[in-house]
């Protein structure tokens, strides 16, 4: 019971609750074929995020990696 009072886990519920209103929001707005290559930008945020916060190691190939992705979601996003 102490954990469902613990304000990370309480701001991770709340967080994922909003995601989803969002991504509800987006399907009513957009086709599923243009939004859903967005989701995987999720894959750059963690990067970057796990980059500054927890100084995890950047190297080359996870930078190439990056930029793939950004460039699939923005050739998918064109098309």
């Amino acid at each position: 019971m102490g954990l469902l009072l613990d304000p990370l886990i309480i701001t991770g519920i709340l967080a994922a609750f909003f995601a989803g209103l969002s991504w509800m929001s987006a399907m009513t707005k957009l086709e599923l074929s243009f939004a859903y290559p967005f989701m995987s930008l999720s894959f750059v945020l963690v990067f970057i995020f796990s980059a500054l916060l927890f100084h995890e190691t950047v190297t080359a190939p996870k930078v190439i990696g990056m930029l793939l992705i950004i460039a699939g979601v923005i050739v998918t996003g064109r098309g």
